[in-house]
């Protein structure tokens, strides 16, 4: 608990949030951290993103919530005997303080204003930990949502998968439509370590009006591979900072996204590739569609390190536009520090629906509107065929159909 009750951002003090996180029980190295990150946040000035416009955000103003908003587990709590530890980052701070203190914050740092906000004034959180050459098959969920009333949340993940272990793991978050602005400024640290593997699926399916600023980053160790599955189609605004890190010599990734925008969203992912060790594999394929006056940008980086040898790495991403008022920009780079590359390359293709395709299925006797939803849905398929839950790959479906 952050505040003895909700207070305006722009009246809340960092003595407050020192007595808040003290009082609340947190280890000394974590109220200094609040203290520090605060003071940071409040001598810093909004940064400046070219393709992101946050005029309308008015953040003073927001209200900072009096206490967790809603973190839902779902796992089957049998794998405790197997030394799982599944809960929420407030009650894995008390429980296994030395296991948070190593890994909170050591993947994303407070390098912009949100972050520091971040950093000072989280509350809801999960923690995953899953121990050595532990493989679990049912996939482990932490859903995120908004209390009654909520203008912010700063929900914190950590996921540490030790040696040889494997997981799922579904990160989501999700509310419906809200009355007023309400900022998501959320981190998402996971380490895979040597020879480990995680499906990862990261759904955004907030409601209009919450303005979604985050960022997610995957540490690998040797060998340590992960199937990563991003999810965008909710949020007035989305500015999305991710990152898959090779840092382990043979580790892979392979890292698919579905995009849809409609309305008048602003979605924004900057996903980036980072090649630190030896043979390491790096795959990335977005899939876009835009509609209505939606507008998205796909900010993509491969960026091969001089330490890196034997790297094998592609970038994509593949947009289609439903409305001539919808937009996207297709942003792929690729910086390569070594002479030593087995392959590196990206692609980025940008257009409306195939006119050749579209005459089949209207030659068939398929209604125009209903042969474009097919071909939609078809070209989101590959991406959310890789959901590991049977459950919600129906429900994104259903999302997608909503919102077409």
């Amino acid at each position: 608990m952050m505040t003895t009750q909700s207070s305006q951002l722009s009246e809340l003090t960092a003595a407050q949030i020192v007595e808040a996180a003290s009082a609340a029980g947190e280890p000394a190295w974590m109220v200094e951290r609040r203290e520090a990150a605060w003071q940071a946040y409040s001598a810093s000035e909004a940064p400046f993103w070219r393709r992101t416009d946050l005029t309308k955000l008015q953040t003073d103003t927001l209200m900072v919530p009096s206490a967790v908003q809603s973190t839902n587990l779902v796992w089957d709590a049998s794998l405790a005997a197997q030394g799982v530890v599944f809960t929420t980052l407030a009650q894995a701070l008390r429980d296994h303080p030395e296991l948070v203190q190593k890994y909170f914050g050591t993947a994303i740092a407070d390098e912009h204003r949100y972050r520091m906000l971040h950093s000072a004034l989280w509350q809801d959180g999960a923690f995953l930990y899953v121990p050595k050459n532990v493989m679990i098959e049912t996939p482990l969920r932490a859903v995120y949502s908004l209390a009654d009333g909520s203008q912010s949340t700063f929900p914190h993940t950590i996921v540490v998968l030790e040696r040889g272990a494997s997981a799922s793991f579904i990160e989501e978050y999700s509310s419906a439509d809200q009355p007023n602005q309400v900022l998501c400024a959320p981190a998402s640290e996971i380490f895979i370590g040597d020879g480990a593997s995680l499906r990862y699926v990261a759904l955004q399916a907030w409601g209009n009006g919450v303005y979604h600023i985050g960022a997610q980053r995957v540490m690998f160790g040797r060998d340590a591979n992960c199937d990563w599955v991003a999810l965008n189609l909710g949020a007035t605004l989305q500015h999305l900072e991710t990152e898959s890190n090779l840092l382990g010599d043979g580790s892979k990734v392979n890292w698919v996204a579905a995009i849809l925008a409609n309305g008048t969203q602003v979605l924004l992912n900057a996903p980036w590739l980072r090649h630190s060790g030896t043979n390491t594999e790096g795959h990335m394929d977005f899939k876009t569609v835009v509609k209505d006056s939606g507008y998205t940008t796909f900010d993509g980086m491969i960026k091969i390190d001089h330490e890196s040898r034997g790297t094998i790495t592609r970038l994509e991403e593949h947009a289609l536009h439903l409305s001539p008022k919808a937009r996207s920009d297709s942003i792929p780079g690729l910086k390569i520090d070594t002479n030593d590359v087995a392959q590196a390359g990206h692609a980025s293709t940008s257009g409306e629906v195939d006119d050749e395709q579209l005459f089949y299925m209207l030659s068939r006797g398929i209604p125009r509107a209903e042969a474009v939803h097919m071909i939609v849905t078809g070209f989101f398929e590959p991406v959310i065929d890789r959901i590991p839950d049977e459950a919600l790959r129906e429900r994104v479906a259903e999302m997608v159909e909503a919102k077409l």
